[in-house]
């Protein structure tokens, strides 16, 4: 019987035998024994979760940071464009003050001639404002907080002298929105000194100074702007 099992085992596939039987060396030459080859396990060991989970949670702090990133980059893009609106609405501000004609404005009376009206958050003023392509006119310029924008109207003039004015060509136009304050400032130029009104009618300040406020998004932007007028000299030696 001890030697019934091998030669039986022989009675197999040659490639069977090599692949899945050895024969146990170490035993006696008598009772020799064939041995099943065990197959490896198959899986992970816990060193490849491990490195696994390493590297998983390198990837998600490298994309925290990533983000972190983009979103301050993102503000500061946002902030620095709404800085350059408010910054380019003081430059069209400076531009339409510095040509103030010396003409009437509507509500002028033969008793009470009025050429120039201030207020700290307000004015009004003639100019030659820009009306289509190529082509510009005379205009009665009002510069005014309506609701929460800053707004420019414009007023058409006939033939340049005072009267009532076209209210059905009048043109309102929102310089820019999420005003949260503007205070206007006037120089005297005879007595070198400002004022947050204008009551010298018959005159233009000899310069204009204003702070803009714009709130966007929580934050708050902030313009100063100076405008030298024009003609305010010429008229100063014209009333000497």
């Amino acid at each position: 019987m001890r030697g019934l099992f091998p030669r039986a085992a022989m009675l197999l596939p040659v490639s069977w035998r090599r692949e899945n039987w050895r024969v146990d060396r170490n035993a006696t030459a008598g009772g020799s024994r064939p041995i099943a080859k065990q197959s490896p396990i198959e899986g992970f060991a816990l060193i490849d979760v491990l490195v696994g989970l390493a590297l998983l949670g390198v990837v998600s702090a490298l994309m925290v940071v990533f983000l972190g990133q983009a979103r301050t980059m993102l503000r500061i893009q946002n902030a620095t464009q709404m800085q350059m609106e408010v910054d380019a609405a003081t430059r069209f501000l400076e531009t339409a003050l510095g040509i103030a004609e010396t003409l009437p404005l509507t509500q002028s009376t033969p008793d009470d001639v009025i050429y120039f009206s201030g207020g700290p958050d307000r004015l009004q003023f003639n100019g030659v404002m820009a009306i289509g392509f190529g082509s510009s006119a005379l205009r009665q310029i009002a510069i005014q907080p309506t609701g929460d924008s800053l707004t420019i109207i414009q007023i058409p003039r006939r033939g340049g002298a005072a009267g009532a004015d076209d209210k059905a060509g009048n043109l309102t136009v929102p310089l820019i929105a999420g005003v949260t304050g503007v205070r206007f400032e006037y120089l005297d130029g005879s007595k070198g000194s400002w004022s947050a009104d204008w009551k010298l009618n018959r005159r233009l300040p000899a310069a204009i100074r204003f702070k803009l406020s714009v709130a966007k998004d929580g934050a708050i932007y902030v313009s100063d702007g100076f405008a030298r007028l024009n003609l305010a000299s010429l008229q100063g030696e014209r009333d000497k």
